[in-house]
């Protein structure tokens, strides 16, 4: 791809890692509507909005221009004006979270954007939220020989009387040897109550689209009790069990199961240092459609609220298929910006 210099340095009003999501999408997506929908989020993510994207799509990657014609170009910089002191101001400002150089608006979004993922990053404000955005490289191994580009945000919650939320949204695509054009997603949420005795309990589910594994599309609903195991300032270990239902779907034969299953789980967190830590989360279905699903994540920090993380996820079916290799091994390293 080609790089023109502008004048005026369109791209340093856009981070970096805003830079290649926005390139990636360019060169992957060919529907100008599903760029349209990443250079929106983007907007809400860079402090000029849809100014300085469409600027930075001008000048860097203007076979996409078009897609953007409608949005406003940055406004001509004004001759800076003498300084003047100014009486102290009672007026309370909007909140700002420092995004790498570009301070975040939460509360406010670019007029007229509409898109799903901008206006729920503009639900953020409120600072009983927490979680983090990561975008990075993915590789891997099993049925399919993949490098792929993802995006990746988790929301957590804390709530009055022991009640929490999590969830997380993950999306990557790539391309093969062969052009298989890849375009995955999945969702899960969980939410749980503890009690003062470290006993509690919880409900959650997710949906996973995959549309080279086994199963094109999957899905489990199940709930039960948490045993909040161990609780000190460096580890964090809490069990789960319960019963639920898990639908698939194969991908060759489009053929759909629905199984009661049921569910052991453990979420560990680890501080490892001041700047390092490491998390294991695992969950097992045990009956129809027996399945283990083990992550591993190392985040390290970088600076402020940015950090760099890499994690192995470990998918196994216990159900055997012809052509598909029941073990499916994923490694992932990731920029990630936490917020809370």
């Amino acid at each position: 791809m080609l790089v023109l210099a502008v004048p005026g340095v369109a791209s340093a009003d856009v981070p970096q890692a805003y830079q290649a999501l926005l390139a990636e999408a360019a060169d992957r997506q060919d529907d100008d509507a599903r760029f349209l929908e990443t250079a929106d989020m983007v907007s809400v993510l860079v402090e000029g909005g849809r100014a300085a994207v469409h600027a930075y799509i001008n000048a860097e990657l203007p076979h996409r221009s078009g897609a953007v014609a409608d949005w406003p170009l940055p406004a001509p910089v004004a001759a800076p004006a003498p300084a003047a002191v100014a009486a102290p101001s009672t007026v309370q400002h909007e909140e700002h979270r420092d995004l790498g150089g570009a301070p975040v608006v939460l509360g406010e979004a670019p007029d007229g954007s509409g898109g799903w993922l901008a206006g729920s990053i503009r639900q953020l404000a409120d600072d009983s939220w927490a979680g983090h955005i990561r975008a990075g490289i993915q590789l891997e191994r099993g049925n399919s020989e993949l490098t792929d580009f993802s995006f990746a945000i988790e929301i957590d919650r804390e709530l009055e009387d022991g009640w929490r939320i999590d969830s997380q949204f993950e999306y990557f695509l790539s391309e093969s040897a062969t052009r298989t054009t890849r375009d995955n997603w999945l969702v899960e949420l969980r939410t749980t109550r503890e009690l003062d005795s470290g006993i509690g309990y919880y409900a959650g589910g997710s949906y996973e689209r995959d549309l080279i594994g086994i199963y094109a599309q999957s899905a489990f609903l199940t709930g039960g009790g948490i045993w909040h195991a161990v609780e000190t300032p460096k580890a964090n270990w809490v069990l789960r069990a319960g019963l639920g239902q898990r639908y698939r779907e194969a991908g060759l034969t489009g053929e759909t199961l629905t199984d009661w299953v049921g569910e052991a789980g453990s979420s560990f967190h680890y501080t490892i240092s001041e700047t390092a830590s490491f998390g294991s989360e695992t969950t097992a279905f045990v009956g129809g459609g027996s399945r283990v699903d083990q992550r591993f994540t190392l985040t390290n920090r970088l600076f402020g609220d940015w950090a760099v993380q890499t994690g192995l996820r470990i998918e196994h079916e216990f159900e055997e298929r012809a052509g598909f290799d029941p073990t499916d091994v994923r490694l992932d390293v990731s920029l990630l910006y936490a917020f809370d």
